[in-house]
């Protein structure tokens, strides 16, 4: 009896499942707005200096 009801639920929790992954993922960019030749603002950081350490050798 419990075999045959895993049966018939199991695909109905996947299609659930499923579903709810598929409503809820994140939106894909269809546009960055961004002109050829632009740096995004998450990328245009300041790169990281090389600090030179006196005295050690």
């Amino acid at each position: 009896m419990l075999e045959v009801a895993a049966l018939i639920f199991a695909p109905a929790v996947g299609g659930a499942l499923a579903h709810h992954l598929w409503s809820t993922r994140a939106p894909r960019v269809q546009h960055a707005g961004m002109a050829v030749g632009q740096i995004p603002v998450a990328r245009r950081g300041r790169r990281l200096m090389a600090v030179r350490i006196e005295g050690r050798r």
